[in-house]
Formats: structure tokens, sequence, C-alpha cells
């Protein structure tokens, strides 16, 4: 009876491995396609006017409100929602009232894609006079984000 029982075990054993090998192969060698979810900043750029940008949105996300830790909170969810953030910080003053998104290179549709990724309803053109700055748009938190649902979880 112990060896019949042994046997028994080593056919469930083998069983098992090649119904494992099996699935390695089948996800190796079969065709994906399934793709990736496509994020919100992305299917705003597919659906503006002038197409993708050839270039990331590189994006500093900047206090204006004098509210504590709103900037982390907001790199968080704009990475989650495809944007490169790539500084955050304090404004140079709190008195902000109304969240603002600046296209600071002067691209005023990358202003726009990432307002409306965000649901901020103000963005505006400015040239900064900083040529070494690696941002593109500016979003400066203001006293409003709460009104806007900013800080809500990604749509």
């Amino acid at each position: 009876m112990e060896r019949g029982n042994l046997n028994l075990q080593e056919l469930i054993l083998w069983g098992l491995a090649a119904v494992a090998i099996a699935l390695l192969l089948k996800t190796a060698f079969w065709p994906h396609t399934a793709t990736a979810p496509e994020s919100a900043l992305q299917r705003e750029v597919t659906k503006s006017e002038t197409g993708p940008q050839i270039s990331p949105i590189r994006v500093e996300i900047l206090n204006g409100g004098g509210e504590s830790q709103v900037a982390a909170r907001l790199r968080k969810k704009a990475r989650v929602l495809g944007l490169d953030v790539i500084h955050e910080g304090n404004a140079p003053s709190f008195n902000h009232l109304y969240t603002l998104v600046i296209a600071l290179d002067g691209d005023i549709e990358r202003a726009r894609q990432v307002a409306n990724v965000l649901g901020i309803p103000h963005f505006i053109q400015q040239q900064k006079e900083d040529q070494f700055s690696l941002a593109s748009v500016s979003i400066v938190i203001g006293r409003d984000h709460r009104r806007i649902g900013l800080l809500d979880p990604a749509k």
C-alpha cells in the first residue's frame, strides 16, 4: 500500500509540474494582445487638436495657499495620472486664492492639457525668465483646492 501511495503522489506532482510548464510556455510564446491602461494625460493628448507631444510634459507643483503637504499630495496624484513631476515646493507667497496652471515655456496647449487632466479651471501663458528651468508647466495650488476637488483621488 505504501508503494501505491508514493506512485500516486509522484503522478500528482508530475501532473502539477506539467501544468506549470505549460502555463509558462503559454505566457512566453503567446502574443500579448492586452495593452497597458491609458493614462488620463495620454487620453487628453490624444484628443487634443495638435496631436501627441514629442516630449513629456515636465511639471513643477508649488504650494501657493500655505496648507501643509498639498504639493506632495498633488505630486502623487499627478504621477498616477501620467504627469512627469520634476519639482515640488512652495510658491514665493501663500496669497494665491485660485489654483492655476502656468505654461512656462510658452506652449499654452500643454498647460491646457495639464489643467484638463487635473480638473483645474484656470490656466495661463507666462514666459519664465529662468533659462535653466526644466519645467514646462507650473501648477500653483491655491486656497480653492478643496472647492475644485484637486486632491480627490485620481479620476
